[in-house]
């Protein structure tokens, strides 16, 4: 079997229904369910472990002020993982006259996420209220997704349908990806979905790596667009040059099968690499593959064993590679167990987010 026709094909029952965006590349259109949108509110939050979050800052963080006299001292004790030292001084500007509306919605995302206070969602949900009352972008943009959630309060499509609006008014990329993926899950036919190609293409040329995945995907498949095969490849360019993890597999497939853009299988191989760093299925069980055969990397069946476990751990089966790890000499499945072995010890039994931080495996 030829390796672009592998690529393709193989874990076809994983490509060819809608899958959740991070598993894998999706189907004929985006499939984005409305709960994994809170994961991709601003401000992020760098990953932590549970046990971290509940500690106090350490001191040595806590004194002096930070480098730039001019930086956002409640955001900058956030990014570090701060969160306790954050909330004091988000309440403090929340406080102030005239309040910080930014203070408030950063307040309401330490309680949506428990981060150095109780979870609260209720409580997120007023301070979100309150920073939205004030003109905060990013704060209609989290209550409009706790309305769709049900978040702390109750759930209203048409409400936070409105909010988002409004908030894409003020050029929030994210509201207006969310917006637009609210539209194309009305299903109202070619003007709804042309509506949605707009809302998401303004989110894509703000920076909105989901959105540039989107909307790449809408030029692939020709909905609410002309079909660009080109363009497509383009915005999954620029979407995986973030790590937005769906379009490094399907933009790795397009760089080894010449679709759109210059075929380069040692790029393509490259992108895959990323992907399967962060966990994909997908993209290990096509870096094993490409080990297997010797197709952008030099040839390695430990290799190509190891990463096609890894995938089959997670539930991609692929007949081709099993027979292949079963016809390899015994010593060559043993070094390819403990490779993976070695890969595995970077993890341990910390939070889901510390997990997801740790330095990838090297082989």
């Amino acid at each position: 079997m030829a390796v672009a026709i592998a690529l393709a094909t193989a874990g076809a029952a994983v490509a060819a229904e809608p899958q959740p965006r991070q598993p894998g590349p999706g189907g004929a259109q985006p499939y984005l369910p409305i709960p994994s949108f809170r994961d991709m509110m601003a401000p992020q939050a760098p990953a932590r472990s549970l046990e971290q979050r509940a500690e106090p800052a350490p001191a040595a963080d806590e004194d002096g002020p930070p480098a730039d006299p001019n930086a956002d001292v409640a955001f900058g004790a956030f990014q570090r993982g701060l969160y306790r030292k954050a909330f004091a001084e988000a309440t403090r500007r929340a406080d102030a006259t005239p309040p910080s509306a930014a203070a408030m919605t950063l307040i309401g995302e330490l309680y949506a996420h428990g981060y150095g206070v109780a979870r609260k969602p209720a409580e997120a949900t007023r301070w979100y209220e309150r920073a939205a009352k004030a003109g905060d972008p990013k704060a209609m943009t989290a209550l409009a997704l706790a309305k769709l959630e049900g978040a702390g309060t109750a759930k209203d499509e048409n409400g936070a349908a409105a909010l988002l609006a409004k908030a894409g008014d003020l050029n929030d990329a994210q509201a207006l990806y969310n917006l637009g993926v609210l539209q194309l899950e009305k299903r109202g036919g070619a003007k709804s979905d042309a509506d949605a190609a707009k809302l998401l293409k303004r989110a894509a040329e703000l920076g909105e790596a989901a959105a540039q995945y989107a909307y790449a995907v809408l030029l692939k498949e020709g909905r609410g667009v002309e079909r660009d095969p080109s363009g497509s490849a383009e915005w999954m360019r620029r979407a995986a040059e973030q790590d937005d993890v769906s379009a490094l597999v399907e933009y790795a497939i397009a760089t080894f099968n010449g679709n759109g853009v210059v075929k380069n299988e040692a790029e393509a191989a490259r992108l895959f690499r990323r992907a399967a760093d962060r966990g994909n299925a997908i993209a290990q069980n096509r870096l094993a593959r490409l080990y297997a055969y010797g197709r952008g990397v030099d040839r390695d069946p430990v290799k190509a064993a190891a990463w096609h476990r890894l995938s089959q751990a997670q539930g991609l089966q692929d007949a081709w590679l099993e027979g292949f790890a079963e016809t390899m000499k015994p010593e060559d499945r043993a070094a390819a167990d403990a490779m993976i072995k070695r890969w595995s010890e970077a993890f341990g039994p910390v939070g889901r987010q510390a997990q997801a931080a740790a330095a990838p495996p090297k082989p």
